[in-house]
């Protein structure tokens, strides 16, 4: 939604002489392309700043699934070892009993 609103925008500084004249006064930029190049950097400024929240954000989940995974296949091998000793346990009292 950020990208369509920035493009918007500047698509209609860029053609829009007055409203571009307007924007620059209003900066205090000498130049108009000045205007458009510090928007652009701003625009890019913000994107990298929510790419890098949204990175810290997912390194977490990242985290925190990883040691879930750790934790369920701890518990699915002891489960498995389990099963293993009661199997052979039953094996061994059926040997006896013939």
């Amino acid at each position: 939604m950020g990208w369509l609103v920035t493009g918007t925008t500047m698509l209609a500084l860029s053609v829009s002489e007055g409203l571009l004249k307007w924007v620059s006064e209003l900066v205090g930029a000498t130049l108009f392309t000045s205007t458009l190049f510090f928007f652009g950097l701003l625009f890019l400024m913000v994107i990298c700043l929510h790419f890098s929240i949204r990175i810290s954000a997912l390194t977490n989940q990242v985290r925190k699934l990883t040691q879930s995974i750790g934790i369920l296949d701890l518990e699915k091998k002891t489960l498995e070892r389990q099963i293993g000793q009661t199997i052979w346990q039953s094996d061994s009292s059926n040997l006896e009993q013939l």
